[in-house]
């Protein structure tokens, strides 16, 4: 089931969802104006996938602050509470080096593309 929010958002966010699975599809910016809107849009998702996976694919991120990576942050705890595993999907080398100079790389289980995600998630 693909689901799409109105244009009037800061950034786009498409879910599909497939069995336990739900891709956010993230565009644009991640920072202090959008990164509230993407923990509203991620609060329903968790009881919908509830110990299966939810795959963040930045391939069309176009920045990240320390907001959007608390943001980031906020939904790993959440993943935990719930069950289920959190990917990202093709971040971006800048954001890839903040997580690993901030010590967070190890929250999330990182793929170079969606499809990589996608598969390791039919995996688990």
């Amino acid at each position: 089931m693909r689901v799409r929010f109105p244009d009037d958002l800061p950034y786009a966010i498409d879910l599909d969802r497939s069995a336990r699975c739900a891709v956010v599809h993230i565009t644009g910016p991640l920072d202090m104006t959008t990164s509230l809107i993407l923990r509203i849009v991620l609060e329903p998702l968790w009881d919908a996938v509830d110990e299966g996976c939810l795959i963040l694919d930045l391939t069309a991120m176009t920045f990240c602050d320390s907001t959007g990576v608390a943001a980031l942050i906020e939904a790993f705890k959440e993943s935990r509470e719930h069950g289920t595993q959190i990917l990202l999907a093709a971040a971006s080398s800048s954001l890839l080096r903040m997580l690993h100079t901030m010590g967070l790389i190890a929250l999330f289980e990182t793929h170079s593309t969606l499809e990589e995600a996608l598969a390791a998630s039919e995996r688990a």
